[in-house]
């Protein structure tokens, strides 16, 4: 079971519900991989990212190549192969991950992080 507000440094997952957040604590100087997906089978996620890197940061959203990578995202349901990838060197930066999903239709997200 996760906890309110998880934290992750560098590697980990976690999952969050609406109105949580999860903080990612990366690492400077090294390639680092965060994917965010729907764990829902009924309701479509909704999930703002801040505090990543303005640049440098490779993103794939649902198949579209997206910068920055700080914005507002959504992923439909029971599509468990289409997620968020984000890809580079967020140097050292502290990345919020907030589940903005309406707590009447919520989704869980699924976030996985490595560090290199």
């Amino acid at each position: 079971m996760a906890s309110q507000n998880p934290v992750i440094n560098q590697s980990g997952s976690a999952s969050i519900k609406s109105g949580q957040f999860c903080t990612w604590n990366t690492a400077n100087g090294t390639n680092s991989t965060i994917t965010i997906a729907n764990a829902s089978r009924s309701n479509v996620l909704k999930f703002a990212i801040s505090g990543a890197p303005a640049s440098g940061i490779i993103v794939d959203n649902a198949g579209q190549s997206t910068t920055p990578f700080d914005g507002v995202y959504s992923l439909k349901p029971n599509s468990p192969n289409i997620v968020v990838t984000a890809f580079g060197d967020f140097g050292g930066s502290t990345v919020t991950i907030t589940n903005i999903t309406n707590a009447q239709n919520d989704a869980e997200a699924s976030i996985q992080c490595q560090t290199s």
